[in-house]
């Protein structure tokens, strides 16, 4: 397979650089929070990473970063965060108090100067209900060369956008996601495309193409994390060989709860009342995947930014009396098993705050999910140049 050029923004702990980089050169990867980024240099060391605020970079600096011209860059990667479009934020940002919603609007201007022959844009699910997204869909389907026409009568890339389970794309989790593909009509002139309709009256083109993986369904949690042969952990415990394999601590009543609930899918239905919360004793109580046990028989649940807490979700081991480790949380988020997180400024390997690389790992685009939409694009692109498949 050709090896083709890709821009990713907003690379955060460098899920999708990982899935990008067996069949792209990144020319460049935008990450702001500097232990972030510090994750990022220690795993993509020979990438192009610029630790700037993103709405500072002018016209100038991108050329000057990429050296690729207008029209060029055969991918262009957007994964603005998404904490702010999130079910349980959708009263703040009614209020307009989170600015971070605005970033959706950073991936159109970076498009607008490159023209990429591809868009791949991801973000959680319930971002479809917002209307920043649908001016950001607006604004891609009819990005050309002379900039942004909201009533363009031809759009310049065709779009389609799909909610998707990474459950389907070979992912050990839950994880429902709105994924995005925006390519660019010159580069498929023979392609007829039939116009539909979003919810909120914003054109889609339905790509006729299909550019799209087809679903591979994941394996099943036991087996997934078996094949690592991670060490059995208690909690507080921490695997002398791999310092992000660390079981957080638990307190006496925590520790108490955690036995008192079934294996591989138990939830606190089970435990004896004195262990039940008072919030969780009225029978209408929500969350009800708190302090419960992941099934190993099934899929994890979709991994957060409180994953390592017992008490944030359906986080338990499915066997040990303990939460789940760092490392097992970055392995269901499909990263690579010698995958080095730092929580720390100075950039040492799994140093510093624990609850800051949960961040990470919960934020993250996980590996394989990303891979199935890469790996599209890049074969398409391989059609488009007239190279073979290898």
């Amino acid at each position: 397979m050709h090896r083709h050029t890709a821009i990713d923004l907003f690379c955060g702990a460098g899920g999708v650089t990982e899935a990008l980089k067996q069949y792209f050169d990144i020319l460049c990867a935008i990450e702001f929070d500097p232990i972030i980024a510090k994750t990022y240099a220690l795993n993509h060391s020979d990438n192009h990473l610029i630790e700037q605020d993103i709405r500072t970079i002018s016209k100038e600096h991108w050329l000057s970063f990429t050296k690729i011209k207008p029209g060029e860059l055969d991918l262009l990667v957007g994964t603005p965060p998404c904490q702010g479009f999130s079910r349980h934020s959708r009263k703040k940002i009614r209020e307009n108090k989170d600015g971070r919603n605005k970033l959706i609007m950073e991936v159109f201007k970076v498009a607008n100067l490159f023209q990429p022959k591809f868009i791949l844009f991801e973000n959680v699910d319930n971002i479809i209900n917002f209307e920043m997204f649908h001016l950001f869909l607006d604004a891609i389907i009819n990005l050309n060369n002379n900039g942004y026409k909201r009533f363009s009568k031809r759009p310049s890339y065709h779009v389609r956008f799909e909610i998707v389970d990474a459950s389907n794309y070979e992912v050990p989790q839950k994880r429902k996601r709105l994924i995005l593909i925006a390519k660019r009509i010159d580069q498929f002139p023979n392609t007829a495309a039939t116009l539909s309709f979003s919810p909120k009256s914003v054109p889609v083109i339905k790509d006729p193409l299909a550019i799209w993986p087809e679903k591979r369904i994941s394996t099943e949690l036991g087996k997934y994390l078996g094949m690592f042969n991670l060490k059995p952990l208690a909690a507080g415990e921490t695997d002398p060989d791999d310092e992000l394999h660390t079981a957080g601590n638990l307190s006496e009543l925590n520790l108490k709860r955690i036995k008192a609930t079934p294996q591989d899918g138990g939830s606190r239905d089970a435990w004896p009342e004195e262990l039940l919360l008072d919030c969780h004793k009225k029978s209408n109580v929500s969350y009800k995947d708190v302090y419960g046990r992941m099934d190993s028989k099934s899929y994890a649940p979709t991994i957060t930014c409180g994953c390592t807490k017992y008490s944030k979700g359906r986080f338990g081991h499915p066997t040990q009396d303990r939460a789940i480790s760092l490392r097992e949380a970055a392995l269901i988020q499909t990263f690579p098993l010698n995958y080095q997180f730092t929580g720390n400024i100075e950039g040492i390997p799994y140093k510093g705050s624990k609850e800051n690389i949960a961040t990470q790992i919960g934020n993250a685009v996980p590996v394989n999910l990303a891979k199935a939409f890469v790996k599209e694009i890049a074969n398409h692109l391989d059609k488009e140049k007239g190279y073979h498949k290898s």
